[in-house]
């Protein structure tokens, strides 16, 4: 299993998209549920990880009795890359 990185994730919970900068360049992905991930993140314990291979956001919350709180997961699915064909006449 790949190890999970440390990430500063952009969110717009309107478009529900993150965008994180890896290897040197931003990707965009899709979250199904933007509210919980940004409820998340503004009480998160420690950074963000995101697990490549799994396509997952990890996000540790505070909670009782667990000093290094509680993992939340956030499935994330990528843009792709493929430009469109179609063309305007006229």
């Amino acid at each position: 299993m790949a190890p999970s990185i440390p990430v500063l994730p952009l969110l717009d919970v309107h478009r529900a998209v993150v965008e994180l900068r890896l290897a040197g360049s931003w990707h965009s992905y899709h979250v199904a549920d933007a509210p919980s991930l940004a409820a998340a993140l503004a009480n998160a314990v420690g950074l963000p990880r995101f697990d490549a291979r799994a396509r997952e956001l990890s996000v540790r919350i505070p909670r009782a009795g667990k000093p290094a709180g509680q993992a939340l997961f956030f499935s994330l699915n990528e843009f792709s890359l493929v430009l469109p064909t179609a063309t305007l006449v006229g």
